[in-house]
């Protein structure tokens, strides 16, 4: 007889610590990896933007128009230029983040209203027997009238999950489309119409858009991941590790 999986009985598998391990994997010199502690002047930025950007989105339409993107990061942003290059760069890099964010929240969904901002979801995976949670930064619902004709889950594809990064990351770009292609496939039983990742550094945008055939893969992935993640698996230090050498042939595709 099958038993079936609760929240309560399965591990959990948190994005934001997927992504962690991944940057101290990969984004970061080994000898830095475990030495980093103290939060550096790219995540001082980043938090200060995200906080503009929930400001942002919290607003009406027609509040958003009028907006004053420089006084929205300003809430946030470091009162110190401790952690900086210099003065000029902490001065330069506020300037480029409001620059930036001016650019690309001013040009997505002007008149809509998120479905989810900043939002933490969970879901129950049975085919990882593990649970997911993720936090949605902006999810989108388009207007009915972009469904294609004769498609019955199409209330569900019209779907539009975005995130904003720093810089560019390919490893935690990857899993943020894996973990969303899952995590949408199981909650709305669809993946999403399109997937956008923001860069706050140089203002620019790349879109992805999933395919169904694309959800055993993200599952391949994840299922590689999990057991190396902490708190994500219930295995043995020995599997943990062993799953990182896995990650690299874990599936992926082009981000065009």
């Amino acid at each position: 007889m099958s038993t079936s999986i609760t929240a309560q009985e399965s591990p959990v598998l948190h994005d934001y610590k997927l992504e962690d391990w991944l940057r101290q994997t990969y984004s970061q010199p080994p000898s830095k990896a475990k030495a980093v502690k103290s939060l550096t002047w790219k995540q001082r930025a980043l938090y200060a933007a995200g906080h503009a950007i929930n400001a942002y989105y919290t607003l009406s339409p027609e509040l958003r128009e009028v907006s004053n993107i420089g006084k929205l990061v300003d809430l946030r942003w470091p009162r110190r230029s401790i952690g900086f290059e210099s003065e000029a760069h902490y001065w330069s890099m506020k300037d480029a983040v409001i620059a930036n964010l001016a650019g690309l929240l001013r040009e997505n969904q002007p008149a809509a209203y998120p479905v989810m901002l900043y939002e933490q979801q969970r879901v129950v995976v049975p085919e990882l027997r593990t649970e997911l949670s993720l936090i949605f930064q902006l999810m989108w619902q388009l207007p009915w009238t972009t469904a294609q004709p004769g498609d019955e889950t199409s209330g569900h594809k019209s779907l539009i999950v975005q995130k904003f990064f720093w810089e560019r990351e390919p490893h935690l770009e990857k899993a943020f489309i894996h973990l969303s292609n899952v995590f949408c496939q199981t909650a709305f039983g669809c993946v999403p119409k399109r997937i956008d990742m923001f860069y706050i550094s140089d203002g620019t945008v790349q879109r992805h858009t999933p395919q169904s055939e694309h959800v055993t893969a993200s599952i391949d992935y994840l299922d590689l991941l999990r057991h190396a993640v902490p708190g994500g698996n219930r295995l043995c230090a020995c599997c943990r590790a062993n799953a990182g050498t896995a990650v690299a042939f874990a599936p992926s595709w082009s981000l065009s």
